[in-house]
């Protein structure tokens, strides 16, 4: 009688990985077919096959294998087509062959010959330090061509929000318009006083696309597939990760980040040892723009701001008290106008600041306004000749949310009404499975008609804002004189252009202020009228000069230089109009008559002064002005 042996039941390891040697590569489905012969041939049954497609064998963190560790209560015997399978890495590999032999498991590595019931194999050890030997060869040939590449400006890599590639040569990159609007809506919100969460906030609620719905829309509309899901919403990391990056300055950076081992952590490089390749594609940012964003958040960072308070105020982040040196507060009360008092004062007291060193907002915008009036007489000619009309960048508008949620909205809409008939239609087909059919399709329904009601709220509010000035005119000014006179003659600053024109407003404890405009900031205006720290004291020494020009008595004296200044509206009181009255007689322009109705005779001719008032205008030959000496 024959006896008739019971098949021995098996699990099989499959694997593949970019690393595999071409010259011994076998797919995952021959693989399969050589484990399934094996098997045939040696009166075997193949329970299930564990399979890891795409994974390095360097790392034992791989899915298929770790469900197949999992799963070895109930595993007897695991076949591989050869000892790589199982792994690349030397130690690991030589354990896991040690482990299955205390736990009674059989491996069979069908290439290598190899079964552990009879493993009396001396070259296992060698075989595995050979596979070891590869990965680590092939990745050091990677990692060298991968360096060559970074030095030498020639490694292709997916190019950051607001850029793609050329369709024809993959080398260059071209602005994204779409993209790049965005980006400067970014900005002018950032430089508006909004932080960056706030930012994210503001973007979401006008249904701003993201990055990853923009990716997205880009690959379905060339009937490519994509899997990464698209996030609707912005979020903080989307926010800073866009705004402040200088490859939107036409910046490369590369070697950013460095692997010290094989499949370990990336190590971040420092940025003096990266390989930065300046004008290397066009610029969404220009060089001005750019070096305003990081000087802002440099500035913020600083003094812990943090933008997301419903209003902005105007001066926030710029006033600070002559006495303590801390910022001033921003107060704003009912029947009251804006003003701000020192920190200090307001929280802790008296005992601490000893004044409140009030300042009226308003107060605040009429110094700034007649000090940028005086900058801008003595160098009209210059920002006349400035053309800025090749400088308009593309922002994101109410418009383009507006037509992108409608576009949305009707997509959704036609989405819910296939569903609808597809639920008709199954209903039909199947009435017997109506209540699994209602369940399966009542979920799907309500996340529709959840996102149409969200898109139509993010619409409605959308509709409801209000265009900028600048877009209700109707025209752009062409030049930087163009745009200071705007500014000058509306006398409405924006927070804007507090953060490119101020760097820091100083006020003492009668509430008179020190402006100090930023040296070189960015802005074009700025840049050439200003080369540096100005402040209030030369503006108002110009107006006295220019009040003893007009006087045509030959005499004048502290309280009238007090009346006239205050007539100006400049915040001063006479001890101030003495010192000036000081400095005016040091400086040889007037002096002491011992005559009370007459205290001060004037001496400097009209030219002289002409040519005074020019001094404390222009800059000296230190980059500083003449008026701060006051």
């Amino acid at each position: 009688m024959t006896a008739i042996h019971t098949p021995t039941i098996i699990d099989g390891y499959v694997r593949l990985s970019r690393d595999d040697n071409r010259r011994n590569y076998s797919s995952i489905e021959n693989q399969k077919l050589i484990i399934q012969k094996y098997a045939e041939e040696n009166n075997m049954i193949v329970r299930h096959i564990y399979e890891d497609d795409g994974s390095s064998g360097y790392s034992f963190c791989r899915p298929g294998f770790q469900a197949m560790m999992d799963h070895l209560d109930t595993i007897d015997v695991i076949v591989a087509k050869d000892l790589s399978r199982i792994g690349r890495h030397n130690a690991k590999v030589l354990l896991f062959l040690e482990k299955m032999e205390e736990q009674g498991r059989r491996v069979i590595l069908i290439d290598d010959n190899y079964d552990s019931l009879c493993s009396d194999d001396d070259m296992i050890g060698i075989k595995t330090w050979d596979n070891e030997r590869h990965v680590k060869s092939t990745s050091r040939k990677v990692k060298r061509i991968k360096k060559m590449e970074q030095e030498n400006d020639t490694l292709k890599c997916t190019p950051p929000f607001g850029y793609t590639r050329h369709p024809l040569n993959k080398q260059k990159v071209l602005i994204d318009e779409e993209a790049a609007a965005i980006l400067n809506l970014e900005k002018d919100l950032y430089l508006e006083g909004n932080g960056i969460r706030k930012i994210a906030q503001i973007l979401s609620d006008r249904g701003v696309p993201t990055p990853s719905m923009l990716q997205k829309e880009r690959f379905q509309a060339l009937g490519l597939p994509c899997n990464r899901k698209a996030a609707h919403m912005w979020s903080y990391g989307m926010v800073k990760d866009t705004l402040f990056n200088d490859y939107h300055n036409g910046v490369l950076r590369t070697h950013k980040r460095e692997r010290m081992t094989i499949n370990g952590k990336d190590k971040k490089i420092s940025r003096d040892q990266q390989y930065v390749f300046p004008d290397h594609h066009p610029k969404i940012f220009d060089d001005d723009t750019m070096k305003l964003l990081y000087t802002v958040k440099a500035s913020r960072s600083h003094s812990q701001y943090r933008g997301q308070r419903k209003h902005i105020s105007l001066f926030s982040g710029c006033l600070y008290c002559q006495d303590c040196g801390k910022k001033l507060t921003a107060i704003s009360r009912p029947g009251r106008k804006k003003y701000y008092v020192c920190g200090t004062y307001n929280k802790k007291g008296k005992q601490f600041c000893q004044y409140a060193h009030l300042v009226t907002e308003e107060t605040l915008i009429d110094a700034l306004i007649r000090y940028l009036t005086l900058c801008r007489d003595s160098h009209t000619d210059t920002l006349r000749k400035l053309d800025l009309s090749d400088l308009k960048s593309p922002v994101y508008s109410a418009d383009d949310s507006r037509k992108r949620l409608e576009n949305e909205l009707d997509r959704i809409r036609k989405e819910l009404k296939t569903l609808i008939a597809q639920k008709v239609r199954e209903l039909t087909d199947n009435p017997g499975a109506a209540e699994i059919i209602n369940e399966t399709y009542t979920s799907l329904q309500a996340e529709k008609t959840e996102r149409i009601r969200a898109v139509e709220k993010k619409l409605l509010d959308c509709t409801k804002e209000i265009p900028s000035p600048a877009t209700a005119a109707g025209t752009d000014p062409q030049t930087a004189l163009d745009i200071l006179n705007e500014v000058l003659e509306q006398k409405n600053l924006t927070r804007t252009d507090i953060e490119i024109l101020v760097e820091k407003i100083v006020v003492d404890k009668d509430g008179n202020t020190d402006i100090y405009l930023k040296h070189s900031s960015g802005n074009l205006t700025t840049r050439d009228f200003n080369r540096g720290k100005e402040n209030l004291k030369s503006a108002m020494m110009t107006e006295i000069i220019r009040l003893l020009r007009k006087n045509k008595t030959g005499f004048t004296s502290v309280k009238f230089l007090t009346e006239n200044l205050k007539a100006l509206g400049y915040p001063v009181n006479r001890k101030q109009s003495a010192t000036y009255m000081e400095r005016l007689s040091d400086l040889g322009l007037v002096e002491k008559t011992g005559i009370c109705r007459y205290p001060y005779k004037i001496l400097a001719s009209g030219e002289k002064l002409h040519d005074m008032e020019k001094m404390f205008l222009m800059p000296g030959s230190d980059g500083r002005y003449a008026g701060n000496g006051l």
